[in-house]
């Protein structure tokens, strides 16, 4: 297993360190040194300083076809979890449904309703 840096996402604190300062050691060490997995790491932690946490940024893809039936139906992808809507095919409502092709994009999904969590399932009086 590879040592990993955890940037908090929310720093407690007011940071010092100014974003002119950031940008300046950041093209400091990248004019400098030959980029690799340990700048990656010095960058994340120039930027937790200036309070701007660096986290993995995901694609998401947006596409729309059509059923056999001629019904539009919207996808989106990201990583391995894909989101098909389209209209329910027993009444004017919408069906949603959401496919993960693994057991940690699947534990990694959180889904909601007008603000109501509905997966991860929560014990009741568990904060959301």
């Amino acid at each position: 297993m590879t040592d990993q840096v955890v940037v908090p996402l929310r720093p407690r604190t007011r940071p010092g360190y100014t974003d002119t300062a950031a940008l300046n050691d950041i093209h400091a060490l990248l004019t400098t040194t030959d980029p690799g997995d340990a700048t990656l790491t010095d960058i994340a932690v120039i930027l937790y300083r200036t309070g701007r946490p660096m986290v993995a940024a995901r694609d998401i893809e947006i596409t729309t076809t059509e059923t056999a039936l001629g019904w539009p139906v919207a996808c989106a992808q990201a990583g391995d979890t894909s989101v098909y809507i389209r209209q329910a095919p027993t009444g004017p409502g919408l069906l949603i449904e959401i496919c993960t092709k693994s057991a940690a994009e699947h534990d990694a999904l959180t889904v909601t309703i007008d603000g109501h969590t509905l997966h991860p399932t929560r014990p009741a009086g568990v904060p959301a």
